[in-house]
C-alpha cells in the first residue's frame, strides 16, 4: 500500500517536469545501462557500444559531449583526470567501475545520468534537480522490470 502510494506520488511529480527533460534523462539512462552491461561482459570500443555510430549525428554529439563532462566533473581529482578524450575517459571510468560494490556501481551510474541530464539540458535548472528526477525515474524502471 505505502509503495503504490510512493510510486503515484513519484509519477505525480515527473509528470510535471518537461518533455525536454525526460527525453534527456531517458537518453542518459540508457548510455548508464549500457555501462552497467559492460562491466559485465567487456567490449573492445566502448564508446560505439555506449552511444551506436547510427545514432542521430547532432544527438551523438551531445551525448558525448555530456558524456566527457559527466565523467570529468565525476572524476576531477582521480587517475581518470589525465585521460585526453572522451574514449579513454570512459575506457578508465569503466575499470574503476568494475572494482565497486553494486549499490556504489548504481550510484555513480546514476550520477553520471543526472550531470550528462544536465549537460544535455543546457544546465538550466540546479544539479539537485536533475538529480532527483533521473533518480526517480531510475527508480520507477527498475520497479517496472
Amino acid at each position: 500500500m505505502f509503495c503504490n502510494k510512493m510510486r503515484s506520488r513519484i509519477k505525480s511529480v515527473l509528470q510535471q517536469w518537461d518533455e525536454y527533460i525526460d527525453s534527456n534523462a531517458e537518453a542518459a539512462l540508457k548510455v548508464t545501462t549500457v555501462i552497467k552491461r559492460i562491466l559485465e561482459s567487456p567490449v573492445t570500443d566502448i564508446l560505439t557500444a555506449v552511444i551506436p555510430g547510427e545514432a542521430d549525428d547532432l544527438l551523438r554529439k551531445r551525448l558525448i559531449m555530456a558524456l566527457d563532462y559527466a565523467i570529468t566533473a565525476l572524476q576531477a581529482r582521480d587517475n581518470c583526470a589525465t585521460c585526453e578524450d572522451v574514449s579513454s575517459k570512459l575506457q578508465c571510468m569503466v575499470e574503476q567501475l568494475k572494482q565497486l560494490p553494486e549499490d556504489k556501481k548504481d550510484a555513480l551510474l546514476q550520477k553520471l545520468a543526472s550531470l550528462m541530464t544536465y549537460s544535455m539540458d543546457g544546465r538550466r535548472l540546479k544539479q539537485n534537480l536533475y538529480d532527483l528526477y533521473v533518480q526517480a525515474k531510475y527508480v520507477l524502471n527498475k520497479q517496472q522490470q
